[in-house]
């Protein structure tokens, strides 16, 4: 499995691909020489079954052609994609795997995809690496050395909700979280102790899917807590409200739901804070350095339909870019890329900043023990009266003061 590569335009800063510093923001350059041979990846994403995101897989396309329009590919060879859908079984997820295996792939890039874990044997006995902006299966959160995950892992997640309530006063946090297992767990082994290396105090309530929202706000206030961190999805459209209602006038963490925003009136969003693994296009003052990935973004995605999902075509567009940009480095230092030597590259890559962040990532020290985290960091915002979400003071969070 091999994808020959020569030094051809970067779209990117030229990095040693063992560790040495490097960019992936979206600095314009040439396109790709479609006559030289194609740097071919996988891609797997949830797209026809139950669950159906084909938001990402747009953005993911849209990245593409990006990459091979502007960035000049990788290092002058197009970038070829070969897209799989899964359907949250294991089946399809390992079917796309033996797909990317006999296509030659020289890396995996994961949008969403929920039985993602079984196809990890099959990877690995391929010596193929995977990519992504965020692992939602625990084999994937695990996978060290296997898997590479660029925008945080889940413990991050949680810690960050607390320090940022703590850093704007909370003393006292109702967490409320749908109840099943994987919640139990996180909040013994995340979110409690998290709570206690901060000097908060908190107290973890428990609700049952599609809840009657004005018991559960009067169950949880009855407490007295000075902020609510609250896991309950789109279930904030009605939970949010309650709160409100109830006479809660503190700050209330929820979640990346931000298409619940324009359902809300402006009051009930007052004090809500909405955390991104990065900037987002409808954020008030975004960065400067960041406003350049946000056009480009914005440029290739034009053409999808209205009313998608904004953020899920960013995580796809976004994913694409740093699987791009860690070919280009790799590629800089040998004629040929395999599987192997991707993967071999990957357990020691770093660069100083990602495309809709400000910060940089290293995948030789997870950014939480035991994880597949290359790099760190959520940005909370607020609503204001025009429902425009902007960004608090000193974003991302740093987590640093209650990691294991």
């Amino acid at each position: 499995m091999s994808a020959a590569c020569g030094s051809g335009g970067s779209g990117g800063t030229p990095g040693t691909g063992t560790g040495g510093a490097t960019s992936a923001a979206t600095t314009p350059g040439n396109a790709a020489d479609n006559t030289k041979s194609p740097v071919t990846i996988g891609f797997q994403n949830l797209e026809g079954g139950a669950i159906s995101l084909p938001e990402i897989r747009n953005g993911f396309d849209a990245g593409v052609k990006y990459i091979n329009e502007q960035l000049g590919g990788i290092n002058g060879h197009p970038l070829k994609s070969i897209n799989c859908k899964t359907d949250s079984t294991p089946e399809s997820s390992v079917n796309c795997a033996n797909q990317f295996v006999e296509q030659k792939a020289v890396l995996v890039a994961q949008g969403a995809d929920f039985g993602a874990d079984a196809a990890l044997p099959v990877l690995k006995s391929a010596k193929l690496a995977t990519i992504g902006a965020f692992p939602l299966t625990p084999g994937m959160d695990t996978a060290v050395g296997d898997a590479f995950f660029m925008q945080g892992s889940s413990e991050e997640g949680y810690a960050a909700n607390l320090v940022q309530l703590k850093k704007l006063g909370g003393t006292k946090v109702a967490v409320v979280m749908v109840d099943a297992p994987a919640s139990h767990q996180s909040y013994d082994k995340i979110i409690g102790p998290a709570a206690a290396k901060l000097g908060l105090t908190a107290k973890v309530f428990y609700v049952p899917a599609q809840s009657d929202w004005s018991v559960q706000a009067a169950t949880v206030l009855a407490w007295g807590p000075d902020a609510l961190s609250t896991y309950v999805a789109a279930d904030g459209l009605a939970a949010i409200p309650a709160f409100r209602s109830a006479g809660f006038t503190g700050y209330i963490t929820a979640g990346s739901n931000v298409e619940i925003v324009p359902q809300l009136d402006s009051s009930v969003l007052n004090k809500v804070l909405f955390s991104a693994p990065y900037y987002l296009p409808e954020f008030a003052n975004i960065p400067a350095a960041v406003q350049p990935d946000i056009d480009a973004f914005t440029k290739y995605t034009a053409g999808l339909p209205a009313g998608g999902s904004v953020t899920q075509r960013q995580t796809g567009f976004y994913t694409v870019l740093m699987a791009a940009q860690a070919l280009r480095d790799f590629s800089a230092k040998s004629d040929t890329l395999t599987a192997e030597s991707v993967r071999t590259a990957m357990s020691t890559w770093k660069g100083d900043r990602e495309p809709f962040r400000t910060n940089g990532w290293d995948c030789a020290k997870p950014t939480w023990p035991g994880t597949t985290a290359c790099a760190s960091g959520n940005v909370y915002a607020t609503p204001g009266a025009d429902k425009k979400l902007a960004p608090l003071p000193d974003q991302p969070v740093d987590i640093s003061s209650v990691k294991p």
